[in-house]
């Protein structure tokens, strides 16, 4: 009941009944003691939460969920969770921890033995392709559609290879063949669902490339339709834009600026649900932190009541060493300060330039270039003719900004964003393989 039937009321936008019937299940599961029951009710409740924009409604049912799963030893359970926490820090633009959760998700989806559980692997592999994408690890994003494909084909994977094809590799005939092969698969099910709503978007995007712009419009329109009905309302924005913009390419100024009003309205009001949710997934980061820190001191204590029984027994058979090894502890102290105050220096430097950059502030280079001044050498041995505007970008993405983050505190289209790396990754020689962030973090470590 919890896997099958809320699957199916989930994929048709069922709400009310979703989380009627999770919250009973949760109840008969705390009666009967039934702890697996409990937390798959509630990651079925943080998804339904997630679904919706209430971010951090559904950060509350995973964390429950977390809590109650700890020394619980199920598999799929484990990796159910973590790819939900995955997902709803992505939707929330914080790719880098999705991946870190999707890494959990993956590691525990490995072990399941059995078959038809062990199908979640299709969805984990889906969502981290989402997540590689975002940081820029293209070549990485395809590879984990693939993954996914071959565990379980479904329309949504293939029509998000086809649009792959179509942004990246800019191959209109293989982007069509796996469109087919989604509308193929779409034919085999009765109801209208997320997936029927993200290959429309995908579709849309294809023949708009082609110019075909009514036909864009009619599946942006069809997919917009999808979501307000299964209430993915957080994918909606982008259609708006989407639609705004094939607007503007018929020539309709009117329908154009309507559009846009609703995408601003729309975006402003979930970013303000994203901030909100930011906080919480931080404060959980922060929990986190904390309970490994007084984990660590207590692998601290027992390692040191070891430590100093050991020394206390080679005090006695090895007297004439003591000086010797009191000198050493001495360096190492010196050694610790040292690196702490160094780690201190770069961490405040850090938080300057981060500063500089969301502001826009023209002094951001000129701060950078005398914090790191190796790096931008390092660039100009690579290639001389970089404009400073290229090593502002690349000092951004050195420092761990994210596209969605340049693009916004540099008043950029995130596409364009996009299009600046791919421009610096051949600028600067970099592998198809090689994230660019690392390359760059590479050349400030050296």
């Amino acid at each position: 009941m919890l896997i099958k039937v809320n699957e199916d009321l989930r994929v048709s936008g069922r709400k009310k009944e979703l989380i009627n019937l999770n919250n009973k299940f949760c109840n008969i599961s705390k009666k009967q003691d039934y702890v697996k029951g409990e937390v798959l009710s509630y990651i079925n409740l943080g998804n339904i939460y997630a679904t919706v924009g209430m971010y951090e409604k559904a950060f509350q049912y995973l964390n429950i969920a977390e809590e109650n799963l700890e020394g619980v030893d199920d598999y799929y359970l484990h990796t159910k969770l973590y790819q939900e926490y995955g997902q709803a820090n992505y939707v929330i633009g914080l790719y880098k921890k999705a991946i870190k959760y999707n890494s959990k998700s993956i590691y525990y989806g490995k072990q399941i033995k059995n078959k038809r559980d062990r199908e979640i692997l299709s969805v984990v592999y889906a969502n981290r392709a989402d997540f590689l994408r975002e940081t820029n690890s293209i070549d990485s994003s395809l590879i984990y559609l693939h993954k996914a494909s071959e565990i379980k084909p479904t329309p949504v994977i293939n029509s998000t290879i086809a649009n792959h094809y179509l942004l990246f590799a800019k191959n209109e005939d293989s982007a069509q063949m796996y469109f087919n092969r989604a509308f193929s698969l779409l034919k085999q099910r009765e109801y209208w669902d997320p997936q029927r709503a993200l290959t429309y978007f995908y579709y849309g995007n294809f023949l708009f490339e082609k110019q075909d712009y009514t036909s864009a419009l009619d599946y942006y329109i069809k997919s917009v339709e999808i979501l307000k009905k299964t209430q993915r309302i957080y994918q909606v924005p982008v259609l708006y834009q989407a639609i705004a913009k094939t607007y503007k390419e018929l020539n309709n100024s009117s329908k154009e600026k309507y559009y846009l009003e609703k995408y601003t309205k729309l975006n402003d009001s979930l970013e303000k649900v994203w901030d909100e949710s930011i906080n919480t997934s931080v404060d959980k980061m922060t929990q986190e932190k904390e309970k490994d820190d007084i984990e660590k001191q207590h692998s601290i204590i027992i390692y040191n009541v070891i430590v100093f029984a050991l020394l206390g027994t080679l005090v006695i058979v090895y007297f004439f060493y003591r000086k010797r090894i009191a000198k050493k502890h001495r360096i190492i102290e010196e050694k610790e300060l040292e690196t702490e105050f160094l780690i201190k220096k770069m961490s405040a430097n850090d938080e300057r330039l981060m500063s500089l950059a969301k502001k826009n502030d023209p002094l951001f280079f000129n701060e950078y270039q005398s914090f790191y001044p190796e790096f931008v050498e390092r660039l100009f041995e690579i290639n001389s003719k970089l404009s400073i505007n290229e090593l502002s970008f690349c000092a951004m993405i050195q420092l761990g900004l994210s596209s969605k983050e340049i693009a916004q505190y540099s008043f950029m289209q995130h596409r364009s964003v996009q299009t600046k790396k791919n421009r610096l990754r051949k600028k600067l020689n970099i592998p198809s393989d090689v994230d660019i962030y690392f390359f760059l973090q590479g050349l400030n470590s050296k």
